[in-house]
C-alpha cells in the first residue's frame, strides 16, 4: 500500500492549517499577544503554562514539555496514529491526501470504506423502518419502556429490524458485491442457495468506533423472547475485544478527556443514562470486559468505576473485572466498584428513582482495595482456623499480582484492617512468598548463585531420580516412596506428574535389568542406561521439566491449600527418601566391601556420607 506522501505533509497539508484553530477547536484558548495559552490538556494544572505560536505553527507547554506541531497534537490529544491523525487534520483543512507514487491506497482500504459506507446505509434504512407504520412496536419500545426522547433516538441512531427475511438485501443493496459484502459484515445470512436477513423482529443498536463511524449492531428483542441481545459477528472492521460501546460518543462530549469513565452492563443502560446527563458511560460488547478495553479506557481517563447489578451475578461480575484489570493498572490508576440497589440496572435506576440516585451510587463506589478484601473474605467461614488460612493465603496470592506498589501498600493496610495481621507480617508473608526455600540445620541460608536453579524439594526428587537411579529403584517399593508421590499429585503440585513417570519408569527399567540377569552381566542402572532404556521419548525432557517443577504452585481447586501442606511435605520427604538412605547405608557400610563391583551398593554408601557430612535435608 503507497505512503502518504511526505512532501504533501510539509508542504501542503501543515502550511495550509493555523495551528491555534486546529487546537482552539478541541480545547478553549486565550489570546496574550501573537500567541495563545491555556491550562495543558495533557496534564493537571491551574495556572496556564501551554502556549501555542502561530508563527512557528508550534505548541508547546512549559509544565510537562509537551510539544509539536498541529498532527502532534491530534495524535496525543485523541490518542490516533499518525495515518489517522494525517486524515482528521486533512479533513480539517479540505484537503485530499496525496500518496507516494501519485497513487490512492487501493485494495483493502477500498474494501473498508465500502464496509463503513453500507454499515452506515444499513442504520439510516433501520431508522427510517423503526419510524414507519410497521415500526411502531420498536419505537413504542424505545419511547414507552425505556422512556428515550425522539432526540436521543435521532442522536443514537436507533432502528428497527421488520420482521422481514429479505429487508437488508431489498432496502440496503444494489448489487451483488454488496450481498456479499453484506454477508461478511453479518447483516445476511447465506445458507447454500439461500440467503435473508439476519436481524428480524428487533430494535436495532448501532456500534460506533472511535471515528464515529458504525461497525456494528445489537440487535435487541422487544420481549422476552432468546437471545435477548443478537450481535453481529467478529469482521474486518469490528473486532469486539478492543472496542466499547458508547465511547465515541464519551470521547465527543468530554473532549476526549473524560474526569471519569463508568463500565455498565448494556446497551441501553449507557443510552438511558446519557439521556439522564452521564456522557461517560461505556458498556463491553456482549462479552466480559476484556483486559484491551480496559486498556483502552486508561488512554481517555485515569479513572474508572465498574458499575454492576448488586445481584450474585453483578457481584461475580465484578470480581472478574478485577481480576482483569489488574493486570493493566498503572500508578496513576483508579477503579472503583459501584454496586446497585437491589432489582436495579442503571437504566431503570435512572427512570424510577432519578438520576441523583444513580450518581450517589457511583460517588458511594467502593475502591479497589477494599473490594478485593471483601470479596475474598466473604468467601470464607474466617473463625474456622483451616479457612482463615485458605483466606490469608488467597489474599497474599492476589495482593503479590498487584503492579503498581502504590497501590499494592494500600491492599496491605485494608487487609491489615480486615484480618488484625500486622502490616508487618503481611509484607513479611509477601517476600516469603518470593523466596526460594532452604531446608538446613545451619542458622545462615545459603545464597543462591545468580544461573542456579530454584532449589525446591520436588525438584531435588526429579533431580536425584536422575543422578542416581540405583538408589531410587531400590528405595521406590520398600519405603512408601510411590505412595509419596501420588500424595503430591493429589495435591496438583507442580512437577508431580513429571517425578511419578520419570520414577515409575525407573521402576519398569529395574525390574526388566533383573529379570534378565541371569543370562546377561549385571547392568549398573545409571542415567544414560535410564535414558536409552526407557522408550518414553518425553524422558529427555526432564532435564527442562526440571526448571519449571515447583513444589509452590497453587492448587486450583483448593485455594490456599499449600500454605498447610508445603512444611508437612518438606519435612516427609526426608523421611520418605534421605533417612531410609542413610539407614539403609549405615546398616550396609559395615559389612560390604566398598571395592566390590557393586554400583548400587557403593553409591549408598557414598551418599550416606556426603549426607552426614553436608547434613542436607530434602
Amino acid at each position: 500500500m503507497p505512503y502518504i506522501s511526505k512532501s504533501f505533509i510539509s508542504e501542503r497539508l501543515l502550511p495550509a492549517v493555523e495551528i491555534e484553530k486546529v487546537i482552539g477547536h478541541y480545547v478553549k484558548l486565550t489570546r496574550h499577544g501573537s500567541n495563545y495559552t491555556c491550562c495543558c490538556p495533557f496534564h493537571h494544572e491551574k495556572t496556564p503554562s501551554f502556549n501555542v505560536t502561530p508563527s512557528k505553527n508550534m505548541y508547546y507547554c512549559f509544565g510537562c514539555h509537551e510539544h509539536g506541531n498541529a498532527i502532534d497534537f491530534i495524535m496525543k490529544f485523541k490518542n490516533l496514529g499518525f495515518v489517522d491523525a494525517v486524515e482528521e487534520l486533512a479533513s480539517f483543512a479540505g484537503l485530499q491526501i496525496e500518496y507516494e507514487a501519485g497513487a490512492a491506497p487501493q485494495g483493502g482500504n477500498d474494501r473498508f470504506k465500502k464496509m463503513y459506507e453500507l454499515m452506515d446505509r444499513a442504520a439510516s434504512a433501520f431508522t427510517r423502518a423503526l419510524f414507519d407504520e410497521n415500526g411502531r412496536a420498536g419505537l413504542e419500545y424505545f419511547t414507552q419502556k425505556r422512556g428515550l426522547s425522539k432526540d436521543m433516538i435521532i442522536k443514537a441512531r436507533l432502528g428497527f429490524a421488520p420482521d422481514d427475511w429479505h429487508f437488508v438485501e431489498e432496502k440496503i443493496c444494489r448489487n451483488e458485491e454488496e450481498i456479499r459484502m453484506l454477508t461478511d459484515l453479518g447483516l445476511i445470512v447465506a445458507n447454500g442457495d439461500r440467503r435473508f436477513s439476519m436481524y428480524r423482529n428487533r430494535v436495532m443498536i448501532p456500534i460506533f468506533d472511535r471515528k464515529g463511524r458504525i461497525i456494528s449492531f445489537g440487535g435487541r428483542t422487544m420481549g422476552d423472547d432468546k437471545p435477548k441481545y443478537m450481535n453481529t459477528k467478529e469482521t474486518p472492521i469490528y473486532k469486539k475485544r478492543n472496542e466499547l460501546f458508547g465511547l465515541y460518543e464519551a470521547l465527543r462530549d468530554n473532549n476526549n478527556r473524560p474526569d471519569r469513565m463508568i463500565i455498565v452492563e448494556g446497551y441501553m443502560d449507557v443510552i438511558s443514562v446519557r439521556e439522564a446527563g452521564i456522557s461517560y458511560a461505556v458498556a463491553s460488547l456482549g462479552t466480559a470486559t476484556t483486559a484491551e478495553q480496559f486498556r483502552l479506557m486508561f488512554r481517555y481517563s485515569k479513572k474508572i468505576i465498574c458499575c454492576y447489578d448488586g445481584d450474585q451475578a453483578g457481584l461475580d461480575a465484578a470480581w472478574h473485572a478485577l481480576e482483569t484489570i489488574t493486570s493493566v493498572l498503572e500508578d496513576d490508576t483508579e477503579v472503583r466498584f459501584a454496586f446497585l440497589p437491589p432489582e436495579e440496572d442503571p437504566d431503570s435506576l435512572v427512570r424510577t428513582k432519578g438520576l441523583g440516585a444513580f450518581i450517589r451510587c457511583l460517588d458511594e463506589a467502593t475502591s479497589y482495595p477494599e473490594f478485593l478484601v471483601r470479596h475474598i473474605k466473604s468467601l470464607y467461614d474466617v473463625k474456622d482456623p483451616n479457612a482463615r488460612a485458605q483466606f490469608i493465603a488467597q489474599m497474599i496470592k492476589h495482593i503479590k499480582l498487584v503492579p503498581e506498589k502504590a497501590l499494592q501498600e494500600v491492599c496491605i493496610d485494608e487487609f491489615s484492617s480486615g484480618s488484625g495481621i500486622s502490616t508487618e507480617r503481611i509484607s513479611d508473608m509477601l517476600n516469603e512468598a518470593d523466596a526460594p526455600r532452604h531446608f538446613s540445620n545451619n542458622q545462615a541460608t545459603p545464597k543462591t548463585r545468580e544461573g542456579d536453579i530454584l532449589t525446591t524439594p520436588m525438584r531435588k526428587l526429579i533431580a536425584f531420580s536422575l543422578q542416581f537411579p540405583s538408589v531410587i529403584a531400590q528405595i521406590y517399593e520398600p519405603f512408601k516412596l510411590n505412595d509419596f508421590l501420588h500424595l503430591c499429585a493429589d495435591l496438583k503440585l507442580k512437577g508431580a506428574t513429571q517425578a511419578i513417570d520419570l520414577i515409575s519408569s525407573i521402576g519398569q527399567v529395574n525390574a526388566t535389568k533383573t529379570a534378565g540377569d541371569h543370562n546377561d552381566k549385571t547392568e549398573k542402572l545409571s542415567t544414560a542406561v535410564l535414558l536409552a532404556r526407557i522408550d518414553d521419548p518425553s524422558v529427555f525432557n526432564y532435564f527442562d521439566k526440571l526448571s519449571t517443577a515447583d513444589l509452590g504452585n497453587e492448587c486450583a481447586d483448593r485455594p490456599g491449600c499449600l500454605n498447610r501442606r508445603i512444611s508437612y511435605l518438606a519435612n516427609l520427604l526426608p523421611q520418605v527418601l534421605t533417612v531410609p538412605l542413610i539407614e539403609r547405608a549405615q546398616n550396609l557400610e559395615g559389612t560390604v566391601d566398598m571395592s566390590a563391583d557393586d554400583g548400587s551398593l557403593k553409591e549408598l554408601s557414598l551418599l550416606s556420607r556426603g549426607l552426614e557430612e553436608r547434613n542436607l535435608r530434602y
